[in-house]
This record gives C-alpha cells, structure tokens and sequence, in this order.
C-alpha cells in the first residue's frame, strides 16, 4: 500500500480561503524554497511546512499542515 500525503494549503493571495491536495508519498510536485526562494521539484514526502510554498499553475500556497496516511 502506498502512503499518501494530504496538505492542507493556503493561498498566499487569498488568506482566508484553504483547500486541501492529496498525493502519493513519490509524486512530484513544484515547491518554492522559503529561504532561497528558488522553485524546486520535490517529491511529496519531502515536502516541509516550514521550509516550502507548493506551486501550482503558477500560483504559490502556504503549507499549512502535511498529513501522512497509510
């Protein structure tokens, strides 16, 4: 069974609005470093709240939560 990881995201333009994405622990997604500010491809479980903005359809969101699954 592979594990799946739920993120609870918000917009960075939208504060109050929040969604939630689904992904398998190796998909890859596009996230923009919080330090360097440079957009990387990572795999899910190596995603960090603390460290990563997701990028999708060139939108950034805020991780607000990284929920593991089995």
């Amino acid at each position: 069974m592979d594990r799946k990881y739920r993120l609870l995201l918000r917009g960075r333009d939208s504060p109050g609005a929040t969604l939630q994405q689904t992904y398998d622990a190796e998909d890859c997604v596009d996230v923009r470093d919080l330090t360097t500010r440079v957009t990387l491809h990572l795999r899910a479980h190596e995603l960090s709240p603390y460290r990563h903005t997701l990028v999708l359809d060139g939108l950034e969101y805020q991780i607000l939560n990284v929920i593991r699954h089995y």
